[in-house]
């Protein structure tokens, strides 16, 4: 997804810019293997987009995104 649309859906949904920059700025500096700190991106975001999630969505997504980075980080050799 480029930045125009990226603009784009965050205009269209009413959600404010300098949120979602102020939430970039803080997950770039979190410890994304720590799951309490996945767990706050994932409650930010819901707050940003509007939406309410409840303890099994939350839970799916944790699940799903420390799967992601598993696989994905860099691995020591």
């Amino acid at each position: 997804m480029n930045l125009n649309k990226v603009m784009n859906f965050i205009s269209e949904n009413n959600i404010q810019p300098d949120a979602v920059f102020a939430l970039v700025e803080k997950v770039r500096y979190m410890d994304l293997n720590d799951e309490a700190s996945i767990r706050q991106v994932i409650k930010d975001v819901s707050v940003l987009a509007g939406k309410n999630l409840d303890k099994a969505e939350e839970n799916k997504l944790v699940r799903d995104i420390m799967t992601c980075l598993l696989y994905t980080s860099p691995s020591p050799r």
